[in-house]
């Protein structure tokens, strides 16, 4: 049998091993989910960018629709889901014969990174006119 006053002993060197291992763990567990926030974030930014780019083409390709009516949703439509997240967004659109078409590309920032480093966003999308 172990006498008490070694396992009070006992205890209180496991107690700094557990801040120890803490201590250490703690770091790549905050870049862990740094890393998933920002991840979902980018994810979320291009799925505004593509949907924003497919009703703009949708409302330029309608039977009464203009171009710049398109390229004006679409601005619209990422200004509402991004705000200012996304720096120097650029929407523009083309037509031809009986396609129309719109092209987003822009940045966005890391988090910790700010401006350092930014991301690129990209999306087109291409529609039949309708007559």
């Amino acid at each position: 049998m172990v006498p008490p006053s070694r396992l009070a002993s006992r205890s209180k060197s496991q107690q700094g091993q557990s801040l120890v291992e803490l201590a250490v763990t703690l770091p790549f567990l905050l870049l862990a989910a740094l890393a998933l926030l920002q991840f979902s974030l980018y994810v979320h930014a291009e799925n505004v960018v593509t949907t924003a780019c497919a009703e703009g083409a949708i409302v330029a390709s309608a039977e009464n629709g203009t171009l710049g009516e398109g390229v004006a949703t679409a601005r619209s439509l990422v200004g509402a889901g991004l705000g200012r997240e996304v720096n120097d967004l650029a929407v523009q659109g083309a037509s031809g014969g009986r396609t129309v078409a719109l092209e987003a590309r822009g940045t966005m920032p890391l988090l910790l990174l700010g401006p350092l480093v930014q991301l690129p966003l990209h999306a087109r999308s291409v529609m039949i006119k309708e007559s």
